[in-house]
């Protein structure tokens, strides 16, 4: 059992028990985003809100869960039984979503990115898969193309599939058991398909090892200029296959190696660059490092040791009519000479007496 009856889940969403599939779902997304932890909600408050959108946010859950609290499922005496349904999975914290998506919620939210867990789906639903993917500094300022080759269960091509005749699809059937306190009767799995509701045979023989087997996929991933470091770039239904024909979904997860030579402030790009005094004090031009190759600038005029030049429209951001990219900033390292010629020396008491 997949629900625990003990708890209202109609309270947990705020919602009325005679709501649409369309209320709960409106009042899960707005709970998950007003108590999700990434914005300083409570975890175990949001793992109750997820358990219980699992449940009355599946139709057919939905109406086995209120069956139970309505005392359909119960002894032949007339009592109701509450037996220890477990939770979910002995405390596994897994994710199923059903039409609703949260890669795309939290995404929305967070900068693309939902961290530090992954979406594990039932028998109905296909499991996403989660890779790393590095790329330089450079890269990310440039964006780039990469393949990646990863494996993921597809269903096999030779499988014939069929309706279970024990359970007629559904999945689970009801069973009687004698207890101490009278006959009961509970909705178990089917045995014989492992709850799918479907039969998966070759030359009439049943398929084991859920008729999936392990192949390799060829992306072509597109890293778009000015990603941030933890980012999730997401490829729909390339995860892996199930029964019922959904698949999951492939998620990237983008990291960023550290650069010696730059820094990212929101999207300013700031390096440094060194510069002589003749540099500073005649406003010569110096060669700056950028992820696009050396940029040529110009010191200006008045520029004090700790300054910083702007360059603008160098720094982050999309190109485009509607687009604006950020600023580069240069900081100024001041190189000392250790030796003068006795010409530049003479120059500088040049300088210096008409100081």
């Amino acid at each position: 059992m997949d629900f625990d009856i003990k708890k209202n889940y109609y309270d947990i969403l705020g919602v009325k028990e005679d709501a649409s599939q369309e209320e709960i779902k409106k009042a899960f997304k707005k709970a998950a985003v007003k108590h999700h932890p990434d914005r300083g909600g409570d975890k175990a408050k949001f793992q109750d809100m997820n358990e219980a959108y699992q449940v009355i946010g599946d139709e057919k859950k939905k109406s086995q869960y209120d069956a139970y609290r309505k005392g359909g499922f119960s002894w032949f005496g007339g009592g109701q039984w509450w037996g220890d349904f477990g939770g979910f999975g002995g405390g596994q914290w897994g994710f199923d979503f059903g039409d609703f998506d949260i890669g795309d919620l939290m995404g929305g939210i967070f900068g693309g990115g939902f961290g530090w867990w992954t979406r594990k789906k039932t028998a109905q639903g296909g499991d996403d898969i989660q890779v790393a993917m590095d790329i330089s500094f450079e890269e990310s300022y440039t964006g780039i193309s990469k393949k990646i080759v990863y494996s993921r269960m597809k269903k096999v091509k030779w499988a014939e599939e069929k309706t279970c005749t024990s359970c007629k699809g559904h999945g689970s059937v009801v069973q009687q058991i004698q207890t101490p306190f009278g006959m009961m009767q509970s909705q178990v799995a089917c045995s014989s398909c492992g709850g799918i509701g479907k039969i998966f045979t070759k030359n009439g023989k049943t398929l084991d090892n859920w008729w999936l087997e392990k192949e390799k996929e060829t992306l072509e991933v597109k890293i778009p200029a000015g990603i941030h470091s933890g980012a999730y770039i997401k490829f729909a239904d390339k995860g892996n296959e199930s029964s019922s024909h959904h698949v999951g979904d492939f998620y990237i997860q983008i990291n960023i190696a550290r650069s010696t030579l730059y820094e990212r402030k929101w999207d300013n790009l700031y390096t440094k660059a060194n510069v002589s005094l003749f540099d500073m004090v005649l406003w010569w031009e110096i060669m700056v490092n950028h992820p696009e190759g050396k940029l040529k600038i110009k010191v200006p005029k008045g520029t004090q040791v700790g300054d910083m030049i702007k360059i603008a429209g160098k720094g982050f951001g999309s190109s485009g009519i509607f687009s604006k990219k950020w600023d580069l900033y240069v900081s100024p390292q001041i190189e000392i000479p250790k030796k003068l010629s006795k010409e530049q020396e003479k120059l500088w008491e040049t300088l210096k007496a008409k100081k």
